[in-house]
């Protein structure tokens, strides 16, 4: 009798995990009956048996019983397999209110973003949510987001195959592509072969960062460049056989200095947008500011938010980059301003604005 009523309890055992282990899967989105037997045997290896031979009725048994025991909302689709809707009394996860703060927060800042995965994300969230108590979702529902985040809207997301095709590659092989860039005249293709190292979004755009081993443009070949996803010409991406060595070509490093005014400087709260940054507050109130970078035109975007708040005073390529923009900002200003009609169009004899 002892032995039978071990066995009683081993059964029983498997079947309750058999069944989380169900849900488990169910969790991860849509399947079939296959891929959950298959699900989980795999997650279960120690325990062989863990459907009987007919396991096909042994599924239906437990998926009735997560249904009735559990309030599982388990729906099934002729075609696709099953799909959990709602883990009934299997909302496990339960979240502080300073974490649910959190959560809303991230998914305002989702809902307003041009994060390349930003839908990716906003599932990742949804599954999230999905496993709270109903109490606790309807208290998300109540709460704002803090603080708000204020970004740019973009005109431009990078198709999903895109991306998926640029992760794939990124310091693995190298690739080709037709590119619209601000150093060619116009609106000139210049066609690329370049290794692809890493993608970055920054500032409401994907950038891809690459060592630029051919191209038309000769300053940029054995250089690292940062090319905007949304000026590759659609369809030209090819991906070359030959493998990339192991390592990536090394990077320059520029040690850059420059001066912020008492105006931005005097209350000792200032960013630091760079790497390796030291900053030495002067008596007047000012403060030099010394760091790393591996990308001057990066830094010369930085440095120009300051506008007449910030010298810089190194390197001497960054100081010339900076006085290049200031002229050509002046020239600009200088000139008659472009007559606005009342259609949204503009006059001007210089279209380039």
């Amino acid at each position: 009798m002892t032995r039978q009523r071990g066995g009683d309890k081993r059964s029983s055992w498997e079947t309750f995990r058999r069944r989380l282990l169900l849900v488990r899967r169910l969790l991860r989105g849509t399947a079939t009956a296959e891929t959950l037997i298959a699900a989980v045997r795999q997650a279960a290896p120690d325990a062989a048996a863990i459907y009987p031979a007919d396991a096909r009725a042994a599924l239906r048994h437990d998926l009735a019983a997560l249904r009735n025991e559990f309030q599982c909302r388990i729906r099934s689709h002729p075609r696709h397999g099953y799909t959990l809707e709602h883990p009934g009394s299997l909302t496990l996860l339960d979240l502080p209110d300073e974490e649910l703060e959190a959560l809303v927060f991230l998914e305002a800042l989702i809902a307003d973003s041009s994060l390349p995965n930003a839908a990716t994300i906003g599932a990742l969230l949804a599954r999230v949510t999905a496993l709270l108590p109903d109490e606790r979702q309807q208290a998300l529902g109540r709460l704002r987001e803090h603080p708000r985040v204020a970004a740019p809207d973009i005109m431009y997301e990078p198709p999903a195959a895109l991306l998926a095709t640029l992760k794939g590659v990124l310091g693995r092989q190298q690739i080709t592509f037709d590119y619209r860039s601000s150093y060619a005249p116009d609106d000139t293709v210049v066609r690329h072969r370049v290794a692809p190292y890493d993608l970055i979004y920054r500032d409401g755009h994907t950038y891809l960062e690459a060592y630029c081993h051919a191209c038309a443009i000769e300053e940029l070949v054995g250089t690292y460049v940062t090319y905007r996803l949304n000026r590759m010409v659609d369809g030209s991406l090819t991906v070359l056989a030959q493998a990339l060595p192991p390592g990536a070509p090394a990077r320059p490093t520029y040690t850059i200095r420059y001066l912020l005014a008492p105006d931005v400087a005097r209350r000792r709260d200032i960013s630091l947008w760079f790497d390796a940054c030291q900053v030495a507050f002067q008596d007047d109130g000012s403060a030099l500011v010394t760091a790393q970078t591996h990308d001057l035109w990066q830094a010369r975007q930085v440095v120009l938010r300051y506008r007449e708040h910030c010298r810089v005073l190194e390197p001497l390529q960054l100081v010339t980059m900076v006085r290049e923009s200031i002229d050509r900002m002046a020239q600009r200003y200088a000139e008659e301003p472009p007559v606005l009609h009342g259609d949204g169009t503009v006059s001007t004899d210089e279209r380039t604005l």
